[in-house]
């Protein structure tokens, strides 16, 4: 029997299925139907900085009314810092998979005075979502990327824990990055961010945001860079975007990834994809008379070089009746 069970960030996995941070995640009935279903571990619902800054009475300062209007209108704003410390506390009493709670900050402050209690809280790891977007045109791309070092070094400072880094896919040298991540503690990278997009209302004139799921399309620039980086970088890496069945968790694997997290599929179609996903990886192992899953992870990458270069060369790819790809 195929045993698709692996560590992930040294914790033990019963399946690389993660179900990823949501609104799904934020309450106990859905992770029981996530754990009944086989995921691997589950990211709780992001907890905001703006919300740790509105317990601490200093958020009106620095934000515009519309503005913090629009940050309640979009869903994030679920919790308080002790209604989530209180959630992480029960998630981590009540489930036997891993729980990684999940703190979405800018400010270098709030990760490291709430990291630490996360911890107490009971979370087996921490997935950091930093959401710093270098808006001043005097911010330059290496201050920018300073910021995430220092923000993962502040953390793991704090905590014990394995700490994940969910990035988006804006850096202008991703792989390099990553490594600089690595350097300063990440355990995991998080292939990547999914920024809410915004619009503006013509008839209003205000802002307003754009709700939409991932499509399976929205996969490959991410199984592209999962592909490179996992070659260059040792250091686990977690895709996310667009696995609705088991060939796109299945093309994350062969690429690189330890492990894939699922969200849209899950509002869609509810948490019995996650035991779709683990039954076709399993039926898909033995037909390949593969025993492991950790036998598969970064195969394609591996053994296929060629197809890693089409990957870093996408712009001058021609393909004559498939000979690349032999």
């Amino acid at each position: 029997m195929a045993d698709i069970s692996i560590d992930y960030m040294g914790l033990k996995l019963g399946s690389p299925v993660i179900a990823g941070s949501s609104t799904l995640t934020k309450d106990m009935d859905s992770l029981k139907k996530a754990e009944d279903a086989g995921a691997g571990a589950v990211v709780l619902k992001s907890l905001f900085e703006e919300e740790l800054r509105q317990d601490a009475g200093e958020i009106e300062d620095d934000y515009h009314p519309e503005a913090y209007d629009y940050m309640n209108a979009d869903a994030a704003m679920v919790y308080g810092s002790a209604e989530y410390l209180e959630y992480v506390k029960k998630a981590a009493d009540k489930i036997s998979i891993p729980v990684i709670a999940s703190i979405n900050c800018e400010g270098t402050k709030w990760w490291t005075d709430f990291a630490a209690n996360i911890e107490e809280a009971g979370a087996d790891a921490i997935e950091l979502n930093v959401a710093f977007v270098p808006f001043d045109k005097d911010i330059n791309g290496t201050s920018a990327e300073q910021k995430y070092i220092d923000v993962v070094k502040s953390v793991k400072n704090k905590v014990d824990i394995p700490v994940a880094v969910k990035i988006g896919s804006n850096f202008s040298a991703i792989p390099n990055m990553v490594q600089k991540l690595q350097d300063a503690g990440a355990d995991s990278i998080t292939m990547f961010n999914k920024y809410f997009q915004l619009k503006i209302n013509t008839k209003t004139l205000e802002l307003e945001p754009i709700h939409t799921f991932s499509e399976p399309s929205d996969a490959y620039s991410v199984l592209r860079w999962v592909a490179i980086t996992s070659r260059q970088c040792n250091i686990d890496i977690s895709a996310t975007t667009g696995v609705y069945n088991e060939d796109m968790l299945l093309q994350y694997l062969l690429a690189g990834a330890k492990t894939v997290q699922v969200a849209s599929a899950l509002y869609k179609d509810g948490m019995s994809v996650i035991s779709d996903l683990n039954s076709g990886l399993a039926s898909w192992m033995k037909h390949r008379n593969i025993e492991n899953v950790s036998e598969m992870i970064g195969l394609a990458a591996k053994k296929k070089v060629k197809q890693v270069q089409t990957f870093e060369r996408l712009q001058y790819i021609k393909i004559a009746d498939g000979a690349i790809f032999q």
